[in-house]
């Protein structure tokens, strides 16, 4: 099973300059763990929930920083076909608890997570319980 029709379209998006606190706010606000951070458009980072909580117990002045200080570098973005157990070895192997995905043209077309993840895996074997009968 591709991934494909399991991602989330509705991408909270922030921008390099956004502040780290309201882009904290706008995530509790729509009840995500995750933003994927653009510049010129396209997707360079994310910033998570754990990014907030590392700050925070840190002790840093969250009101003072941008998105830029905090997002998590080295982006891994994947396509809609991907496989969904290739997508679970990404995630396994990179500890990530979501993959930016990404059209064939490096546009963001979504963000496929562990919850997206579970769904996939259990649909499968609903499908492969009902070819056996």
């Amino acid at each position: 099973m591709e991934i494909g029709s399991l991602i989330t379209r509705a991408v909270l998006t922030v921008e390099e300059g956004d502040s780290f606190h309201d882009a904290a706010i706008w995530m509790i606000e729509r009840g995500i763990g995750s933003a994927v951070v653009l510049k010129d458009g396209k997707p360079t980072g994310v910033i998570t929930d754990r990014d907030a909580l590392r700050v925070i117990a840190r002790g840093t002045d969250i009101a003072s920083m941008t998105v830029r200080d905090c997002v998590t570098r080295g982006l891994k973005t994947v396509t809609p076909a991907l496989e969904l157990q290739e997508a679970a070895r990404v995630m396994r192997d990179k500890g990530f608890r979501h993959l930016v995905v990404v059209d064939e043209s490096d546009e963001l077309y979504g963000v496929f997570s562990m919850r997206d993840l579970v769904v996939g895996l259990l649909q499968e074997r609903a499908e492969m319980g009902a070819a056996q009968v």
